[in-house]
């Protein structure tokens, strides 16, 4: 007679459970192929951080939501500018006075460096195709006032604005802090430029809620431009991103209505896109696993684990996204899985019928 004995699972369990092992082994092995997006710029290779952040594996999954809003604090945005058109919501101001880029074009660089139209025949590819909220932070001259940008972070959150970047200096960061806290109660994450003075920075604290970015370059080194300019290092550095050479759009200033500029302005926003990515593909995804989802898929770089001049490492947006699709399987992995079920289901219920007959 065959007993089971002590806590031996029965044999039908064992084979209903490796039954779902072999599927979802099965589901997990999907992948998305890499995609080429028909921007001329990103085809004539002048986005050489575009392999580096693997966002064509980030595009084979999605190519970016109008539902994820990325706001830009700054100078405001050109919302003609062909690269963005149809993406700009309606601007919001905290300081009074409503800019729409055409006086200082720092914002719109900071915008199109992320933001620009993947895959819309034009101009270079940005990371993600996104709706942008332009909130107006500073003066005409780009002068600001961190009470400005603080609650310029709390109009964003408020707004619905998943991603907030702010590619700003600031004299007050423990306001900024503060209200990057309150964007987080309401699921949002806030991005910082981490600087650009080439120098070892103490006094910036390492803020619980405002993630800087520093800079990196082609070798995935320091960026330093000169011997005055270079990526600002210090404890508050959370992550890295390209710093050099980023190609961005500017319908006025630029001959050919794109250029290619420096500094942890661009790193900023290039990191900030990464989460607007992972939203993109898991818009249910709470800000703090959108942030694990960073800080795990990260590049480590300099030394080994978080340090000064990298944080968590240099951003990969492709292992972003290939994180966020994990989390979220596709129907056609959704339609596997449920037809095993249906196969254990159905042989279960086979062998009950022929018991009740035998």
């Amino acid at each position: 007679m065959n007993r089971r004995t002590g806590n031996a699972p029965p044999r039908r369990l064992l084979g209903c459970c490796a039954a779902m092992v072999a599927i979802l082994l099965l589901a997990g092995a999907a992948h998305a192929d890499p995609f080429v997006p028909n921007d001329p710029y990103y085809a004539a290779g002048h986005q050489w951080y575009a392999s580096r952040l693997n966002l064509p594996e980030a595009w084979g999954y999605s190519l970016g939501s109008a539902d994820v809003t990325v706001a830009i604090l700054d100078t405001g945005v050109m919302a003609d500018t062909p690269d963005l058109a149809g993406r700009v919501l309606d601007p919001l101001t905290a300081t009074g006075e409503m800019l729409d880029g055409t006086a200082n074009h720092h914002g719109t660089w900071v915008a199109s460096s992320a933001c620009a139209g993947v895959d819309n025949g034009i101009g270079g590819a940005g990371v993600a195709n996104v709706s942008i909220l332009p909130i107006t932070v500073t003066a005409a001259n780009g002068a600001n006032a961190s009470a400005d940008l603080a609650l310029g972070i709390r109009m964003a959150a408020d707004a619905g604005a998943r991603v907030i970047n702010v590619s700003q200096k600031a004299v007050l960061y423990g306001l900024l802090d503060e209200a990057a806290a309150y964007a987080r109660g309401l699921g949002a994450l806030t991005f910082v430029a981490g600087g650009n003075a080439n120098e070892r920075v103490a006094s910036v604290d390492d803020y619980a809620h405002l993630i800087f970015v520093s800079g990196t370059d082609e070798a995935d080194q320091r960026w330093v431009k000169d011997g005055q300019t270079g990526s600002t290092w210090g404890p508050h550095i959370d992550l890295s991103a390209p710093a050099s050479q980023i190609l961005v759009a500017d319908p006025i200033d630029l001959p050919s209505g794109y250029g290619l500029a420096d500094g942890t302005s661009y790193a900023s926003p290039l990191a900030a896109a990464a989460a607007a990515v992972a939203w993109s593909i898991a818009p249910d995804l709470t800000a703090e696993e959108v942030w694990d989802l960073l800080c795990n898929t990260a590049v480590d770089l300099g030394e080994a684990g978080r340090d000064e001049v990298y944080g968590h490492g240099r951003i990969d947006v492709g292992a972003v996204a290939a994180g966020a699709a994990a989390l979220v399987p596709d129907p056609a992995t959704l339609a596997l899985v449920g037809a095993g079920l249906a196969l254990v289901l159905a042989r279960r219920r086979g062998r009950h019928r022929r018991a009740r007959a035998a």
